[in-house]
């Protein structure tokens, strides 16, 4: 018994690979406030606080980009 499909030439397909970057407006430098207090104490209160802030909404694009990144990653499966 012979089986016709197994006869039949396969032919090669050509893959095309296609990778997704990130629109550049995700990826920003974060802001780094400038240090103004002249005392230890003046540091603490008022630079501290913008320090915080700001690695907060850098810390919040990092993680807003890794989602968006789980997501692309689950679509392609």
């Amino acid at each position: 018994m012979l089986l016709i499909g197994c006869s039949n030439r396969i032919e090669p397909t050509r893959v095309e690979i296609i990778k997704v970057l990130p629109e550049p407006w995700l990826i920003t430098a974060c802001n780094k406030p400038k240090m103004t207090g002249k005392t230890p104490v003046q540091t603490i209160a008022e630079d501290l606080p913008r320090l915080k802030n700001a690695l907060s909404n850098c810390a919040k694009q990092v993680d807003d980009y890794l989602q968006w990144y789980e997501k692309q990653k689950t679509k392609n499966i």
